[in-house]
């Protein structure tokens, strides 16, 4: 799938048992007690493991989760933290040393369940401990010369972290916005992000490298005709947009159009070098391309074929098909029906994907389709991989209503599901149809830097983080929203363990 992320699976961190710095820890219960010495020796009171013991009544895989030992701050913990609601109030642990130890005292105070006490793990490994307060574990050298003290924290996350969030407080000014719009359409060309704006009399082109920029370079639109806006489309090199009459006109910088020599009933996107559309009227529609490749014919539309209002075109490659894949979704056919189905076109022919699968899909007509991701746990473990998924959202349905229900496919378009309530269109975000969705990978930088853990070569501080944004759209009066809006999985902006 096009826009790449790099996976966001949780792997081991292995604790470095050399060349750690000096340390004098301070153990605030024994200030005073002049037997005890501080260890300053990495060997004699070192953890080298610890995780939690196997419970599927508290959670399933839960012995697969991975704790870091960081020996410099004294602290143990789970980066990834364990999900929402997960009772650890009665928890077993396994820990493991680099050397043997005279005693290794758990000390647990202001647990919710479990009175304030000590626990000896050297003699009593199989009682379970309450992390719900403060835990602390004291290491004490075998020959009793050195004592090490470490926090123990077992995360849980106050949110669940699958949940995809679009925040109101990211919403963002869409660009060139500005009342009696007569058409807006946004679109992406190589790494820029291109928007044309019509008022009725000129044409505006703005132009940036991010859709969460804050100001776009804007220049004026001498155009010979009058623009269908909401036709514009860009392959790798040039834009193409329909006039009034459906006559298909291409430009190379978006600021000089000359004619392509066609009239098209609707433009359905850009695959390649070349766009995709259909030509003709009631008398008959036909596939088209432009430029045409030289052995092409045109070849009438099946059944059901959208003729326009279909989603935006999305391309993506996978390991199934030679080459990219473009699909949309919705869209109404010659007999004005408006549809439920995906189509696909394979760089030679169309198809419909999910005629003989779920009619899960309602109708819609200019839903907003977009390649993103979503996560699957990995078979055995606590952890999570990203997998590509489709998603869909907003258009109109067939009683003219608009949808807010947000559709999600992992099986590139065959199959869909609704999401439920931690994937759902949040309820301040306006219902819409006739948006642009764009996909934007950015830098994401750990809140604390200290926090990363120490005992690895190369502590991560940066990550890639994509998030997707929604333009503009239109209300059920036909009001052009004047908004952008900006989501992610929240596991996606949690700090990554490597």
């Amino acid at each position: 799938m096009t826009n790449r992320s790099p996976l966001y699976l949780l792997t081991t961190i292995a604790v470095l048992l050399s060349s750690l710095a000096s340390f004098t820890s301070c153990n605030k219960d024994k200030d005073n007690d002049d037997s005890y010495s501080y260890s300053s020796s990495t060997q004699t009171t070192l953890v080298t493991g610890f995780a939690l013991q196997a419970d599927a009544k508290v959670l399933s895989n839960l012995d697969s989760v991975h704790f870091t030992v960081d020996f410099d701050r004294g602290l143990i913990y789970n980066a990834d933290s364990l999900p929402k609601g997960t009772d650890i109030s009665a928890l077993k642990v396994t820990v493991d040393f680099l050397n043997t130890v005279s005693s290794a005292v758990f000390k647990i105070t202001d647990a919710t369940k479990q009175a304030d006490t000590t626990i000896n793990y050297t003699t009593s490994m199989t009682k379970s401990l309450d992390f719900t307060g403060k835990t602390m574990l004291t290491v004490t050298s075998s020959d009793k010369s050195q004592v090490k003290d470490y926090e123990v924290k077992v995360l849980v996350h106050k949110v669940n972290p699958d949940s995809l969030v679009i925040p109101q407080s990211w919403r963002r000014d869409l660009p060139g916005y500005q009342n009696g719009l007569k058409g807006y359409k946004a679109v992406k060309m190589g790494d820029q992000y291109c928007i044309m704006a019509y008022d009725g009399t000129t044409c505006k082109l703005m132009i940036a490298d991010s859709p969460n920029q804050g100001t776009w370079t804007s220049q004026l639109v001498d155009l010979p005709f009058v623009p269908q806006v909401e036709s514009l489309v860009a392959t790798t090199g040039s834009f193409y947009m329909l006039d009034d009459d459906g006559v298909l006109y291409a430009s190379e910088n978006g600021i000089e159009w000359t004619s392509c020599g066609v009239v098209w009933h609707s433009l359905l996107g850009a695959y390649e070098d070349r766009v995709l559309g259909v030509l003709g009227d009631d008398d008959g529609y036909y596939h088209d391309e432009y430029p045409r490749p030289a052995d092409f014919t045109a070849t009438a539309v099946e059944e059901g074929f959208p003729i326009a209002h279909a989603s935006d075109m999305v391309i993506a490659d996978n390991k199934w098909t030679i080459a990219p894949q473009a699909l949309i979704v919705g869209g109404v056919d010659s007999q004005d029906n408006v549809l439920h189905d995906v189509w696909g076109y394979d760089g030679r022919r169309w198809g419909k994907i999910n005629s003989i699968h779920s009619t899960l899909l309602p109708e819609l007509a200019d839903a907003t389709l977009f390649a993103y991701y979503s996560y699957k746990q990995v078979a055995g473990t606590r952890r999570y991989g990203l997998q590509p998924t489709y998603y869909l959202m907003g258009g109109r349905l067939s009683d003219g209503s608009l949808n807010s229900s947000i559709y999600l496919s992992t099986t590139q378009g065959v199959t869909w599901t609704v999401g439920d309530s931690t994937i759902c269109q949040p309820a301040h975000m306006p219902k819409f149809y006739g948006a642009q969705a764009f996909v934007a990978h950015e830098t994401l930088t750990a809140a604390v830097a200290p926090g990363a853990p120490r005992n690895i070569k190369s502590p991560v501080a940066t990550w890639d983080c994509p998030f997707f944004y929604i333009f503009g759209g239109y209300n059920d009066q036909d009001e052009l929203l004047p908004n952008v809006w900006r989501g992610v999985y929240i596991r996606m902006t949690n700090y990554p363990v490597y």
